[in-house]
C-alpha cells in the first residue's frame, strides 16, 4: 500500500504523511520531519482549532454565495418568482450556519 502524499502549501515540496504517538505527522522522503525541514514554514494549523484568517474567511463568503447562486440558478428554471436579489439573501443565511458549526 503506498503512503499518502501531498505537497506543502508553504514550499511546495513533496511529503509523506505518516501515524505518530501525537497524530498524523508530515516527513520528507528521507524520514526527517517536514516541520523542522520546510524553509518557507508557515506555523500548522491544529486540525482546525486555529482562528480562521481574513483569507480564510473571504474563501469562506464566495464558496457560500457561488453555492447560493448555483442553487437559486437552478431553482428559477421551475420557479418564476426566484430574483437574482435572493442570492444574496439566501448567501447571509448560509453562511450564518457555517460560522455557528
Amino acid at each position: 500500500m503506498a503512503l499518502p502524499t501531498t505537497i506543502c502549501r508553504s514550499c511546495s515540496a513533496e511529503i509523506l504523511w505518516r501515524d505518530t504517538d501525537d497524530g498524523r505527522r508530515p516527513f520528507n522522503f528521507d524520514g526527517r520531519s517536514h516541520f523542522e525541514t520546510c524553509t518557507e514554514r508557515r506555523a500548522p494549523r491544529s486540525n482546525g482549532s486555529a482562528a480562521p484568517t481574513a483569507k480564510d474567511r473571504t474563501i469562506t463568503r464566495l464558496a457560500v454565495l457561488k453555492a447560493a447562486a448555483t442553487f437559486l440558478g437552478a431553482l428559477s428554471q421551475t420557479h418564476e418568482d426566484v430574483k437574482s436579489e435572493h442570492v444574496l439573501v439566501l448567501a447571509d443565511r448560509w453562511l450564518k450556519w457555517v460560522d455557528q458549526n
